[in-house]
């Protein structure tokens, strides 16, 4: 069975941002501010290919260009968001 791409828009991570506006982890996971950058190397961290678009907008952001990154994984989206976050954290400190 092929696995889909799971996408990771930086709003998912962002502890500034709140549920409605498309944060998925809790702030206590989440990070201030991701950059694309960030989360691309988090995922090479993780040993995950990351593919990065930076042309895209997060729907419900739409005016934000954001832009994404997609990896191929068996994780579930929220243990993915929260390996990248805590990746994210690791890096900075």
């Amino acid at each position: 069975m092929k696995n889909e791409l799971t996408t990771i828009w930086p709003v998912y991570i962002d502890s500034n941002r709140t549920l409605k506006e498309g944060r998925k982890i809790s702030k206590e996971y989440a990070v201030k501010n991701p950059s694309i950058n960030e989360i691309r190397k988090a995922c090479y961290k993780l040993q995950l290919q990351p593919v990065v678009d930076t042309e895209k907008s997060y729907p419900g952001l739409w005016y934000e260009h954001s832009g994404r990154v997609a990896v191929d994984t068996d994780m579930k989206k929220n243990e993915l968001l929260k390996a990248v976050a805590d990746k994210i954290k690791s890096n900075r400190y």
